[in-house]
């Protein structure tokens, strides 16, 4: 579970922190920097896994850097607890805006007060799990050393760190990016979930009980929803179908039941197959973490509330953590009084406080109403 997140000169946030808790709501106004937290944890999500160098669009490109700041380095920090134990990553980023050239100049590593690891200009120090030191080599300071540790029964605590990072979920669904087919499986869900096709399929393969979790959740919410299969499309393609049934003594009996190719459903039904994907197609082993930027997009109003209700169990009953953005009123209304989280953007600098009712008379107004009259502290 990601407990803080601390960044430092990246597009409007300065020197920022943000505490985590099982779930979070994160509430502002446009501007105030919510999509940037989830963008630093994509681009650190990318770079641990290898699939990203530092400077690349989707990491931290030197136009990342506040433009109002100076400083030619970016520093960001994650605090999380994983299989009982507590871990620190830091990484400090040097930028050359005219050359527009990027390098790691600094990224460690830390559990329970132990270095596990550490890379100072380019130079690699490894520690065994008992704390003793491992190899010291060279790196390149223009992605992540860390990403290029190799799994060894020396250095587990390191290894459990990798995971959980490489399997966090960092999401903006756009329905419109959505395929039907994959030709081949992909262990993450990319940041607009347009490979879900790929996901989905891996997911499958590796736990094929989950899918029917999966198909008993959207029955309710998907108006006659029946099942949903991989269907062989070429050599190595699959195609996403789901089965419809439709109800009517005036229907031709051959036509009750129906299928649908994944990019034949509406925006917003596809929108809801990977929202509950996200939910029951998960490794059940791995400590899960999602970010969700504005998942009530494309959804209506009668089927967003049982997704979130969903959600909060699944929080609640197994090792997943949720972190959602979102301006929506339903959300606001059931998650804020508990996990809401404002951000204000104040002059140069955007600031974190609890989201909470004012110290006024009892209007009898929803959360969410408090919000939209700007009443809320």
């Amino acid at each position: 579970m990601f407990e803080r997140i601390y960044i430092h000169n990246y597009k409007c946030l300065v020197n920022f922190e943000l505490p985590l808790g099982e779930t979070s709501l994160l509430v502002g106004a446009n501007g105030t920097g919510k999509t940037a937290v989830l963008d630093v944890v994509f681009g650190l999500r990318k770079l641990l896994a290898g699939e990203a160098r530092v400077n690349d669009p989707i990491a931290f490109h030197p136009t990342t850097l506040t433009r109002w700041q100076s400083d030619r380095k970016q520093l960001f920090e994650i605090d999380l607890i994983a299989n009982g134990e507590s871990y620190r990553y830091r990484l400090r980023v040097e930028h050359d805006r005219n050359e527009r050239q990027s390098r790691v100049i600094e990224e460690s590593l830390v559990s329970n007060g132990d270095t596990l690891f550490s890379c100072d200009l380019g130079e690699v120090k490894l520690y065994r799990d008992d704390g003793s030191e491992g190899p010291t080599y060279g790196a390149d300071w223009s992605e992540s050393a860390l990403a290029r540790v190799a799994a060894q029964p020396f250095n587990t605590r390191l290894t459990n760190f990798m995971e959980i990072m490489k399997s966090t979920v960092v999401c903006s669904i756009r329905p419109a990016l959505l395929g039907t087919e994959s030709q081949r499986e992909s262990e993450y869900l990319g940041r607009h979930a347009e490979n879900f096709v790929d996901w989905y399929r891996h997911a499958v393969q590796e736990n094929p009980a989950s899918v029917r979790n999966h198909v008993e959740a959207l029955r309710p919410v998907v108006e006659g929803f029946h099942d949903v299969h991989l269907q062989q499309a070429g050599l190595d393609q699959r195609a996403l179908m789901l089965d419809f049934h439709a109800d009517g003594a005036a229907l031709d009996v051959d036509l009750k039941r129906f299928k649908l190719r994944f990019g034949e459903l509406s925006d917003g039904q596809r929108a809801l197959v990977v929202l509950y994907a996200m939910l029951h197609l998960r490794d059940p082993v791995v400590e899960g973490v999602m970010f969700l930027d504005e998942p009530d997009n494309f959804v209506a109003l009668a089927e967003i509330q049982p997704w979130i209700m969903a959600l909060v169990d699944m929080c609640q009953e197994k090792a997943v953590q949720a972190v959602i953005c979102s301006h929506h009123p339903e959300l606001i209304d059931y998650l804020g009084p508990d996990s809401g989280l404002l951000l204000r953007r104040d002059s140069s600098a955007v600031s974190v406080t609890r989201l909470q009712s004012p110290d006024l008379p009892d209007y009898g107004l929803k959360l969410s109403e408090l919000v939209a009259r700007g009443w809320e502290r």
